[in-house]
């Protein structure tokens, strides 16, 4: 009769498995060693220095080329040397008179853009200055001592209110500027009853404030 040793089935069961484990486990940890290692690698990138590199070489390849054209043209050593000098010097002098060029080309933009800017808010203003009835031979003197600093509006537009504000202002710190009685129906040239002379009184208190001299 044959004897038969029982078998631990379970026993194999559990082996297989924990080798399984031991092995996946491995494999996540070189994976998670592996990428601990890319991110240090991307984290001490030193783009400066690369980029220095990438100007070292093509500072190298510009100056191999020019030596060897100069070459060709039959130059000894020293004056390569002194040829390539003053080939980068001015290249030099060329980049700086286009970066000059360009700086001055926005400056002019810059004021024609102020210049236009300036027209239109006068433009406003005396627009404005009609509605208060201020006369045609003030409007300078209040153009001239109005702020309009600040007459743009939070849409960066011109704002007719923020400019009468301005005008206002002038008309409460110089009274003399005021529009008279008979003018306050509107904008008018000289006043009703004075062939146009206005009021000499008023006239001459304004030449004075600005130092001029009363009329004859």
């Amino acid at each position: 009769m044959r004897k038969t040793l029982p078998i631990n089935l379970q026993l194999f069961a559990d082996g297989g498995d924990g080798n399984g484990g031991q092995s996946a486990g491995g494999d996540n940890g070189q994976a998670g060693q592996q990428g601990n290692q890319n991110n240090q690698q991307t984290a001490g990138v030193d783009y400066d220095k690369i980029q220095a590199m990438l100007d070292n070489a093509t500072a190298k390849k510009e100056n191999a080329v020019l030596k060897s054209y100069f070459q060709q043209q039959g130059l000894s050593e020293g004056e390569i040397s002194q040829a390539i000098a003053t080939f980068k010097q001015n290249k030099q002098q060329q980049t700086e008179q286009q970066q000059n060029a360009n700086a001055n080309l926005q400056n002019e933009v810059a004021a024609a853009q102020k210049v236009a800017e300036q027209a239109q808010i006068e433009l406003a203003a005396t627009k404005v200055a009609m509605t208060l009835g201020i006369e045609a031979k003030t409007l300078p003197y209040v153009l001239k001592m109005a702020d309009f600093s600040k007459v743009k509006g939070v849409d960066g537009k011109v704002s007719e209110d923020n400019i009468k504000a301005s005008l206002e202002q002038v008309l409460k710190d110089v009274p003399a500027l005021k529009p008279s009685m008979e003018n306050n129906a509107g904008f008018q040239i000289g006043a009703p009853g004075n062939n146009g002379n206005g009021n000499p009184g008023n006239d001459d208190a304004i030449r004075k404030l600005f130092g001029l001299k009363p009329k004859q």
